[in-house]
C-alpha cells in the first residue's frame, strides 16, 4: 500500500525535449511523403534515411521526456525513486537513517541522476533542476551507501521514513 507519493516535473528539460519531437514528426512526414508521393527535391536523401531519423528522434524524445519526471513512492514494503526509465527500489530493511540533505548541489556534480563518491562512500543522487529540497537516506549493505532525492515536502517524507524505522527499533543498525 502506498503511504506517500510525489511527482516532481522539471519544465526546463521539456524545453530540450519538444524540439526532438518536432524533428521526429518532420522526419516521418518526409519519409511518408517520399514513400507514397515521390522524392523531395532534385537530389533527395533515401527514403529509409528519413524513417531512421524519425525513429532516432522519437526514441531520443521519449528518453529525454522521461527525464522530466521524478517520482517518489513510499510503501509499507519499500522506498522507490523513479527518474524516467531508471528506478531505485530500496526495502526498508536496508534503510539505516534519513535526514534532510544540506550539501550543495555541486557536491553531486550537477542535476539529474548522479552516481558519485561523497565523503568516502558511493551516493546515488536524484537531483532535480528545480529548487526542491533533498532527503538523504543512509543504507546498509550494497555498493550504494546513500540515496539522495529531491522532494517538495521533506518533512512529510522524513516523517514516513522515521515511522518505518521506528517499527524496527529493536534491530541493530549497522552501516
Amino acid at each position: 500500500m502506498t503511504v506517500y507519493r510525489e511527482e516532481i516535473r522539471d519544465p526546463f528539460v521539456m524545453v530540450a525535449a519538444w524540439p526532438l519531437g518536432v524533428f521526429s514528426l518532420g522526419s516521418f512526414a518526409v519519409f511518408f511523403y517520399q514513400l507514397f508521393i515521390g522524392p523531395v527535391g532534385e537530389d533527395p536523401a533515401p527514403t529509409w534515411f528519413w524513417g531512421l531519423m524519425g525513429a532516432v528522434f522519437l526514441g531520443t524524445f521519449w528518453l529525454v521526456k522521461g527525464l522530466t519526471r521524478l517520482v517518489i513512492e513510499l510503501t509499507n514494503e519499500h522506498l522507490t525513486v523513479r527518474f524516467g526509465i531508471l528506478r531505485s527500489r530500496i526495502p526498508w530493511e536496508r534503510v539505516v537513517e534519513a535526514r534532510e540533505d544540506e550539501r550543495p548541489v555541486l557536491s553531486y556534480w550537477g542535476v539529474g541522476l548522479r552516481f558519485v563518491r561523497v565523503g568516502g562512500r558511493w551516493v546515488l543522487a536524484y537531483v532535480s533542476g528545480s529548487r526542491a529540497k533533498r532527503v538523504a537516506v543512509t543504507l546498509r549493505g550494497g555498493v550504494i551507501r546513500e540515496l539522495v532525492f529531491a522532494t517538495r515536502d521533506p518533512g512529510e517524507v522524513l516523517k514516513v521514513i522515521h515511522e518505518h524505522l521506528g517499527e524496527r527499533k529493536g534491530e541493530v543498525r549497522e552501516v
